[in-house]
């Protein structure tokens, strides 16, 4: 049910985010008197519609998007056409649908912060999942699920956050005591422990794990026969601490790409009484586990601290604003290690396939709230896209506005463009078709984007 509900979400969110697009479109269109005919939602065979305006109005079968008809788009002999109006009009009106998209998160990701939905908490600190016997943290009376502020006056806000601090710590000034700062219920303590030289392999250094929790185990799983259970929370595999999925992930993949169809040793923290454990269970391929399962057997939940809260408005406003910019930032570096080489080129394309697979990943992972960071990410990412000046596209189509503005209003015959639009079309068509076989591939394999 969840990936049938994650299908309809993705739908939804698509078809959503085209409209916008195309409402560029019309309202720009409208301003500059060109005729719009049909602004449908979703793709004919049509539904239902009505005329309002001059334009028809339309609902249609394929729930995939949307369209907006203008008037003569290559005819400039149609009365109130786009392609009868000036150059600077049609750049305008091309690139409206695209600026809307790039737009639209300003609006919507304040407003995700003004809904009661459950994000991570603001307050900073990290949830302890166990303390390693015998540690300075444990001699020092720190205890599981306590809850840890702050490194020598450091905020944490991430368990590697912690490890980085405490090391600086130990680095600058070996053999003095770090000052922690934790909270247990609704009291809150000091510490101050002084961390060991050499701790052992796989442990913290001062004692304290974070690490994944397992929700759930699958039967007949390596999980299953190595009685792990619920409420485990795996804290290293092979001596590489764990703090989140991703961290699993690699750390799984790095031992069996190293020793395939040998077992690696996880360090698990059970409860207060059994403590720390080491477990040996040996991963095998799996065909399209469900969501962050792996090659393992188990479902995962990362040990932070969220909370369901609203924001008022003028607090919601400027988080939505620094989001906004942190999905720039972050589009710009993914581009960077993209045309670097430091990521392979299927790995970092999807089609609507392995969108669709995405947003059942983000929907379980991080409910509504990460929904919406999604559907503002695939919106600057499709609004800039389509400006990309390939034919088919609008970018495609500036181009050629481009060229006649060059050639002081001489225009390329509305033939020999549209004959480049549909080579164009086709060759995204076969790009469409190798994206969606390699999404295939990826979801076949039991591969991910999250885990």
């Amino acid at each position: 049910m969840s990936v049938f509900i994650s299908i309809v979400i993705f739908i939804a969110i698509l078809t959503f985010l085209i409209v916008i697009h195309e409402l560029g479109h019309y309202i720009t269109a409208k301003m500059a008197g060109i005729k719009v005919e049909e602004f449908g939602i979703g793709l004919p065979p049509r539904i239902w519609g009505f005329d309002k305006g001059g334009t028809k109005w339309s609902i249609n079968w394929i729930p995939l998007g949307g369209f907006c008809k203008m008037a003569g788009e290559e005819d400039p002999d149609i009365p109130d056409s786009l392609a009868g109006k000036k150059p600077k009009t049609r750049l305008v009106v091309l690139s409206a649908g695209s600026i809307a998209m790039i737009l639209f998160p300003l609006w919507l990701l304040p407003l995700a912060y003004m809904l009661p939905l459950e994000r991570v908490s603001d307050n900073p600190g990290i949830i302890v999942s166990a303390v390693i016997t015998g540690s300075p943290a444990e001699q020092s009376g720190i205890q599981a699920n306590d809850i840890l502020i702050s490194i020598d006056g450091k905020e944490i806000e991430y368990f590697t956050n912690a490890s980085e601090e405490i090391r600086k710590s130990v680095d600058t000034n070996p053999g003095q005591p770090v000052n922690l700062l934790l909270t247990r219920g609704s009291m809150q303590y000091n510490s101050s422990i002084v961390p060991p030289a050499n701790p052992p392999t796989g442990q913290e250094v001062l004692g304290l794990v974070s690490g994944v929790l397992i929700t759930e185990v699958i039967n007949g799983s390596p999980a299953y026969n190595a009685s792990m259970q619920a409420g485990d929370i795996i804290i290293s595999v092979d001596g590489i601490l764990i703090n989140n999925y991703n961290d699993l992930n690699d750390a799984v993949t790095l031992a069996t790409e190293a020793r395939p169809n040998e077992s690696v040793t996880l360090i698990v923290a059970r409860n207060a009484s059994e403590g720390i454990a080491a477990i040996a269970l040996t991963p095998v391929p799996r065909i399209d586990p469900p969501k962050n399962e792996g090659k393992l057997g188990m479902l995962l939940h990362n040990y932070i601290i969220t909370e369901n809260k609203a924001y008022p408005p003028w607090q919601a406003i400027p988080k939505g604003l620094s989001s906004y910019g942190s999905i720039f930032a972050g589009i710009k570096d993914s581009f960077a290690m993209l045309f670097s080489g430091d990521v392979v080129a299927k790995d970092a394309v999807a089609g609507p396939i392995g969108i669709a697979q995405l947003t059942n990943e983000v929907n379980e992972n991080g409910g509504a709230a990460a929904l919406f960071q999604f559907a503002a990410l695939i919106s600057i990412i499709l609004g800039i896209m389509n400006l990309l000046p390939l034919p088919a596209l609008d970018g495609g189509r500036i181009v050629f506005v481009l060229i006649e503005a060059a050639r002081k209003g001489k225009r390329i015959s509305a033939k020999t463009e549209g004959f480049v639009h549909m080579i164009g079309f086709a060759l995204l068509l076969a790009l469409f078709v190798l994206i969606s076989y390699n999404d295939i591939q990826r979801i076949i394999s039991g591969e991910g984007f999250l885990r």
